[in-house]
Formats: C-alpha cells, structure tokens, sequence
C-alpha cells in the first residue's frame, strides 16, 4: 500500500511541516535546506529565501554545551537518522540566529526515499535548553551519570512501541504520515471524515501528543512508513 503513494506522499508530507505550528526545516541528500517553516523564520530572525539551497551547517553554525562545532559536512546524527535502526535521541544545540547565538531542543526524523543515502532529515526544535546536563557535563561537575536523553517519541512507552493503538489508529497513522488529507483517508477506508478525525483525536491522545506533526515523527520513528 505504502508503493505507491510514494511520489506524491513526500512532497505532501513536506508541506504538513512547513504548515505545522512548530519550528521545523528539512535538508536532501547534499545537506542543502529544502524547507524552512514560519516558526523557523520567527526563531532564527532568516526568511526561508535567505536559507533555501544552503547548506544547514552554515546557516545554523550548531555548536554543543562546549562550544565544540556540532553541526558540519556528513554530520552523524544525518547518518542515525538515515539508518533507522537506532532513532535520533533528542539533544540540546546551540546556533545562530540574526539576534546572535540560542539554545534549541532539536529533534530528529528522516523521510524515507528509495535508497537511505536519498533520504530527506528533518530537525524539529524547540527554544530553550533543557534542564539537565549532558553526561560531559555532569561528570566535571563531580555528579552521578546522566539519564539516558529524552526520545522523540512520546514519554512513557516501553521502548516507544505504540502498543497502545488499535490496528486501525496504527493504519490512519501510516498515512497520516504519507501526507494523507482527512477526506483522502476516509475514502480509503471507506467510513467518514468524522470518524477518521476521531481516530486521530484517539492517536494524539494515547501517543501524549499536542499535534499531528509530533505524530507523524513517531510514525517515522516506529518505521511506520
């Protein structure tokens, strides 16, 4: 089911995030931005004309707790991302925007394409930097170990199966995360679009998240699609 939906889904899962009401951009396969929503506009004080067709490293300069340059050509958290195998945990970045240097909670998830090297990252961030330390951190601080970063995935499932969906919320999921309208998917199933934003309703709410974008991400992450 998922063949053929394939050459349209993406672009229909790009303009979900470049609608979505949280931070996101998307880089392709040479680390240039493809995509730079609004929010990223507002926290980043750059147009998308200014950034689009440049490399992410450039324009986010990313550099972490100690200043050490983060964010740079074939970077590795693109490489975790690609291979799916181990998903991206969340980490604490600090780049640079018009207003000078903030600190971001980024999150991590690639869109799929025919070979893993062609596959488009997507970085979700959050302002702000968490209240914790890095394990560098807490360990010149004399400190016990830190915990294991936070997911991507929504908090309290055991290793972020979403056991807790119904086969049917996991089917309405899948293409969610295609690009899928809610007209388009109660046609698939043939029930009606009430019932589909029901389902969805039921998806956030088990999966403990605020919008379909946050869904889609774990969607990714679970291998979903």
């Amino acid at each position: 089911m998922n063949g053929p939906r394939t050459s349209w889904a993406f672009p229909e899962a790009l303009d979900r995030i470049a609608r979505s009401s949280h931070a996101a951009f998307a880089r392709d396969s040479g680390e240039r931005i493809i995509l730079w929503n609004k929010k990223c506009e507002e926290l980043f004080g750059r147009p998308s004309r200014s950034v689009l067709g440049k490399h992410c490293h450039d324009v986010t300069g990313g550099r972490d707790c100690f200043g050490n340059v983060y964010c740079h050509h074939n970077c590795r958290i693109a490489f975790q991302a690609r291979d799916r195998s181990d998903p991206v945990r969340r980490f604490t970045l600090r780049a640079e925007t018009k207003g000078g240097p903030k600190w971001f909670e980024v999150g991590t998830f690639a869109i799929p394409s025919y070979h893993p090297a062609l596959s488009t990252i997507v970085h979700v961030l959050s302002e702000g930097r968490a209240k914790r330390q890095s394990p560098a951190e807490r360990l010149l601080a004399g400190n016990a170990p830190a915990p294991e970063p936070l997911s991507i995935g929504p908090p309290g499932f055991a290793g972020d199966q979403p056991s807790v969906l119904t086969p049917r919320e996991t089917e309405v999921l899948k293409l969610l995360a295609q690009g899928m309208t809610t007209p388009a998917i109660a046609a698939e199933f043939f029930i009606s679009p009430v019932t589909v934003r029901n389902h969805i309703a039921a998806i956030l709410n088990k999966l403990d998240v605020h919008s379909k974008l946050a869904a889609v991400i774990f969607a990714y992450r679970q291998h979903l699609v």
